[in-house]
């Protein structure tokens, strides 16, 4: 189905179970990858919820990101000079992750933080802030004042990798190594001579990680950094914020975090308002849409879906279509978001307009929106190349006049992880 073959934002990913104060939680789930064939569900929210736009609301303000994260975390304290940090204080994206060290679900997060920042250094920065959950983990507070003290020597970063990768062993890719090289399941009074043989490996003096992780200067801030979690209603780990939002815990992992970055960094081209009315309903509109695979002409129908006819006109005009990146499968091809996520915008949404037009036929050309029958419409839009019977939703604006061929011409790409193979290069309005 043709809704399948965008990854749905917020719904794949990794997923991820958590620490909680209380007890433990079940065994982590499979790994879901959310690439274009996988995702198959609509979003869970929009079950019940009415359209935004309707015919008293045409259109209005709109990006997915307000909507998907609504409110910011109440008291969420800022970031100091106190806090460990990787990457820009000026990110265009910032993660505060509260981790227990013991916890295995914060196991499974820390290395897809450290490698998502890796792969946008200019772009991510991860703030890592310690939550030790005493009431279910031995070692936790220890572990946490060994990271405060390795801090003391610049090396908290280092200590954090480490007590991550060997809090557990996964006897499936840990063959070269032995139990005893693991802490999480140690007796509690063994873990100082543990770290004692291991952390000088690191760059670390152990002498002094040891001395410092029993100071009261380290105990008290091993104590207020729990005492911070619980104060703003931290309930379990890893719990994670980005830009100030808490992320859902079971839908972390490099590609959901890499859309959630394209989207942000695509807010900069989005509109502030609805588009000014910009089509004379006594005029005939059509377009040439030009690609790397050549010229496709289509027929506009203001008075079938003036509003998406309107849309995609003042946007041509705009230059809003310019060099943006196509999405092609066997059934359709799909333009218009500069973010190439398939859920970027203008920064509008219109209503869906029932124009009666069908897409028996290839080459209907019609507004595409992740959420069809929502009015969450902007600027992407998709031409059919073979007959689509369940798409009933979407609002259909016009149709390939001339060109229908190249559609067949442009190379499969229906997964955004995929490099950017063929582009719309213009839109062009005629008017008669």
């Amino acid at each position: 189905m043709f809704k399948k073959l965008i990854p749905v934002f917020l719904l794949g990913s990794i997923l991820m179970a958590s620490c909680g104060i209380l007890v433990d939680k079940v065994e982590p789930t499979a790994t879901v990858e959310p690439t274009a064939e996988s995702a198959a569900a609509e979003p869970t929210a929009q079950a019940t919820q009415a359209p935004l736009t309707d015919v008293s609301n045409p259109c209005i303000p709109f990006s997915v990101l307000s909507y998907s994260l609504a409110s910011p975390y109440p008291n969420l304290p800022p970031i100091t000079e106190e806090d460990f940090a990787v990457g820009p204080a000026d990110a265009a994206l910032t993660f505060i992750v509260y981790t227990d060290p013991q916890c295995p679900y914060c196991a499974q997060l820390d290395p897809i933080l450290d490698q998502f920042q890796a792969l946008y250094p200019d772009d991510v920065r991860v703030v890592t802030r310690l939550f030790p959950l005493t009431s279910i983990h031995d070692k936790a507070m220890a572990a946490t004042q060994a990271l405060f003290a390795a801090g003391l020597q610049e090396k908290f970063n280092e200590l954090r990798k480490f007590l991550f990768e060997r809090q557990r062993q996964d006897l499936s890719t840990d063959t070269s190594l032995t139990e005893t090289d693991f802490w999480g399941s140690l007796p509690a009074a063994d873990f100082e001579n543990w770290l004692k043989e291991r952390v000088p490996a690191l760059g670390i003096d152990a002498d002094q990680l040891l001395t410092d992780m029993k100071s009261d200067a380290v105990v008290a801030k091993a104590q207020a950094s729990l005492d911070s979690a619980m104060t703003i209603g931290i309930s379990g780990t890893p719990t994670l914020m980005v830009n100030g939002y808490q992320w859902p815990e079971n839908q972390r992992g490099i590609e959901i975090f890499s859309i959630y970055l394209r989207l942000i960094k695509n807010q900069a081209n989005e509109l502030d308002n609805c588009p000014a009315t910009v089509v004379d309903a006594g005029k005939k509109y059509t377009a040439t849409i030009e690609t790397t695979r050549g010229d496709i002409q289509v027929e506009l129908y203001p008075d079938k879906a003036p509003v998406a006819v309107n849309s995609f006109v003042y946007l041509a005009k705009q230059g809003w279509y310019d060099n943006l990146p196509i999405i092609a499968s066997s059934d359709f091809v799909l333009s218009g978001d500069p973010s190439d996520t398939g859920y970027g915008g203008a920064g509008y949404a219109f209503l869906d307009e029932n124009s009666g037009l069908t897409f028996e036929q290839p080459g209907m050309l019609a507004v595409y929106s992740v959420w069809p029958g929502y009015g969450t419409n902007g600027s992407m839009f998709f031409m059919n190349k073979t007959a689509l019977t369940d798409q009933g939703n979407r609002t259909i604006f016009g149709k390939v006049t001339a060109g229908l061929d190249v559609l067949d011409k442009f190379e499969i790409r229906d997964n955004i992880f995929n490099d950017v193979i063929d582009k719309v290069l213009k839109v062009t309005i005629n008017e008669e």
